[in-house]
């Protein structure tokens, strides 16, 4: 790998991407492995994707340089959402399920183990690309998180939202990104106020991170001091009754439900959902659509796409299987979702979306230590509970805390 490195300086290649495995992600000696590489390149003046990366990949700009297989396919469709992802698999994994509900990609990018190109440098990038318009992210882990911090808040002032899935919720996920990229995931709790503090969308479910992008785009959080409230306009009360249920277990509430029938009615489901747009009484309007959507795409979406959207949310639940209705919405830039639970994880994590949280001389202890996995609640000014973490046989010390709360830390005494 080094004598690659050497030929590329010699050809005056800039970055390096690094498809090969068995670094960071295979133990102790793979990570000596790395930083080998890493120190040999940086003395080249070569930058590096990867290692364990499969690559770049630019749809307007028709350049791949990838080995994924999704490359084979007969057709992908250039979009305004551009992805970087710590998994090179999922990059073709997001870029077809897009593909198939007729949105499409800007720039995908698979930073593998982040040797060296971190998630927050690609975010600055994507900030000054004009194709990008938002940034999603499928994270194992948050490496370098001073410089994803800086770049969400830069991302925020630049008005393109960034959404993230990230892996690690249990403790399972948590070895399985260990075994995959060498990540170490942390607590999940502490990277969720990371990710609220920097501004960033979070999702549970994949299906959100592809649907929920327009959505999202060309909007700013909102913050309303209640519990946001959502109307529905429906031809399908057991469908739209799917969603509802899902956002009550998220606080959303329902401002009101407008059970409608598609028959000869596409007019009034259209002002109806005028309507509801222009009514303060909700900050968002789902129109969920039943079997006409499957059968009759133009009738069934007509009155969704038609209608005068103004700034409030508007999305879409389809109960059937719908591709063409999903990609008529799609063109209009609505967000259409196939099953209920992805539509109510969207639309509960846009009401959780808040503004980044500026930091001054204290942004150096946003994330912690893998020792104290309290200490970015701590750094954020959330109120912690006394605590103290034990590794053998110590003795404990409480010490003051940020936001008055009182914490006690063991430290192995050897």
């Amino acid at each position: 790998m080094e004598q690659a490195l050497e030929d590329c300086a010699r050809k005056g290649v800039a970055i390096a991407s690094i498809y090969s495995n068995g670094f960071a992600d295979a133990g102790a000696a793979g990570v000596e492995r790395q930083a080998r590489l890493v120190e040999r390149a940086r003395a080249l003046g070569i930058r590096l994707l990867g290692p364990n990366s499969m690559g770049v990949v630019d749809l307007p700009g028709r350049l791949a340089l990838t080995v994924n297989a999704v490359l084979e396919a007969d057709s992908l469709p250039a979009g305004s959402t551009s992805l970087i992802s710590q998994s090179g698999t999922m990059l073709g994994t997001l870029l077809s399920r897009g593909a198939a509900r007729g949105l499409g990609y800007a720039k995908l990018i698979s930073v593998g183990n982040e040797a060296d190109l971190s998630v927050g440098e690609l975010v600055d990038l994507l900030v000054a690309d004009a194709d990008t318009n938002v940034i999603a992210l499928f994270l194992e882990t948050v490496r370098d998180a001073e410089r994803l911090a800086a770049a969400a808040r830069k991302a925020h002032a630049a008005g393109k939202p960034i959404v993230a899935y990230k892996l690690g919720r249990s403790t399972l996920g948590v070895e399985l990104a260990r075994s995959h990229t060498g990540a170490l995931a942390g607590a999940d709790a502490a990277v969720d106020a990371f990710f609220r503090a920097c501004g960033i969308v979070r999702v549970d479910l994949l299906e959100s991170l592809i649907e929920i992008p327009p959505l999202i785009a060309g909007r700013k959080p909102v913050s309303l001091g209640r519990a946001p409230r959502v109307a529905v306009v429906t031809t399908t009360g057991g469908g739209a009754a799917a969603v509802v249920d899902r956002l009550g277990l998220s606080g959303v509430a329902l401002a009101s439900m407008h059970d409608l029938t598609m028959a000869g009615n596409a007019q009034g489901y259209r002002a109806t959902l005028e309507g509801l747009l222009a009514d303060d009484d909700c900050d968002a309007v789902l129109a969920a659509v039943g079997s006409s959507a499957q059968f009759h795409p133009d009738f069934a979406v007509e009155p969704i796409v038609q209608a005068r959207r103004g700034n409030k949310p508007l999305a879409a639940f389809l109960t059937p299987h719908a591709e063409r209705s999903l990609a008529l919405l799609a063109e209009r830039g609505i967000a259409a979702f196939r099953t209920p639970e992805a539509c109510a994880d969207a639309l509960a994590a846009f009401f959780a979306w808040r503004a980044p949280r500026e930091f001054g001389d204290g942004a150096r202890t946003l994330v912690p230590a893998e020792d104290d996995p309290f200490a970015l609640l701590v750094a954020l000014g959330i109120p912690v509970a006394e605590y103290a973490i034990v590794a053998s046989a110590g003795v404990c010390a409480p010490r003051a805390v940020p936001g008055g709360a009182e914490a006690a830390r063991c430290r192995a005494q050897d």
